[in-house]
């Protein structure tokens, strides 16, 4: 008597799914269709041996000169192979004591090359390394604090894990040699991975930023900030309005146009 009543209502579920289904066949069969389609796709994608890509910048150094502003600048070449690539975005800080070029102003700062095509989340987990010291740690955590009252990241003390954006902070040495007309500060960058499976494609950012502990001036709030906003995505300004400028105006607070570019990057997955 029990199993007869069982077969009769998955019977009755049937012959309503079936009814359901063709009342709305216009607008469930094309869902259907391309659901299929990008499932193939994303199939065919992981079988290929492109399931995941680590991608990496190498770094490359480029002065700019000021005659009274302190900090200097890096940029990022890529290096990719057939299946995966990796690339690590770094700029490095330096202080410069020769005449400056004029500036531009731009709709928004410039994004790193590696992050521009990029779905980042908002959210990052904040580490630091063991042998910074405490003034670094400091101009760190004011960084931090500059960039969640934008409310376009949200920076959280703590480790990442699997796929969330992370963000490492350190320090290092590293003294000019004599003659030099230029001090490194400080480096940062992001490092982007891009996993493509069935389910679609994901990105996230382990990405660094260090004080170059042989100088005492780097261990400012301005150089932290710049360095962050690396970490994050934000490559070099010509605007002296801009935190990204790659010579230090001594300027902490994020320009108009700082935060349209983390608007451009982080509000793709609002």
């Amino acid at each position: 008597m029990l199993k007869n009543l069982i077969r009769g209502l998955k019977a009755l579920c049937l012959i309503g799914l079936v009814i359901f289904g063709w009342r709305h066949y216009d607008t469930l069969a094309p869902r259907a269709v391309a659901l299929y389609q990008t499932s193939q796709k994303n199939l065919a994608a992981a079988l290929s041996g492109d399931l995941s890509s680590h991608l990496l910048d190498a770094d490359e150094t480029s002065e700019t000169a000021d005659s009274t502003t302190t900090q200097s600048s890096g940029d990022s070449t890529n290096n990719s192979s057939a299946s995966s690539t990796t690339s690590t975005s770094n700029a490095s800080e330096s202080s410069s004591v020769a005449a400056s070029s004029s500036t531009s102003t731009t709709d928004a700062t410039p994004i790193e090359s590696i992050v521009q095509n990029t779905t980042l989340k908002k959210t990052y987990y904040y580490t630091f390394s063991s042998n910074l010291p405490k003034a670094a740690r400091l101009v760190f955590k004011e960084a931090v604090a500059t960039y969640n009252q934008t409310g376009l990241v949200h920076l959280v003390a703590g480790k990442a894990s699997g796929t969330q954006n992370s963000v490492t902070f350190s320090m290092y040495h590293k003294k000019m040699s004599a003659g030099s007309t230029s001090v490194e500060l400080g480096h940062g960058g992001p490092d982007i991975t891009k996993q493509i499976s069935w389910r679609g494609t994901q990105y996230w950012n382990n990405a660094t930023a260090s004080l170059n502990g042989s100088y005492s001036s780097a261990f400012s709030k301005s150089v932290a900030v710049h360095e962050l906003g690396h970490a994050l995505g934000l490559d070099h300004s010509t605007s002296k309005e801009s935190v990204m400028y790659p010579i230090s105006q001594g300027k902490s607070s994020l320009s108009s146009a700082d935060i349209a570019a983390l608007r451009t990057i982080y509000q793709k997955n609002a």
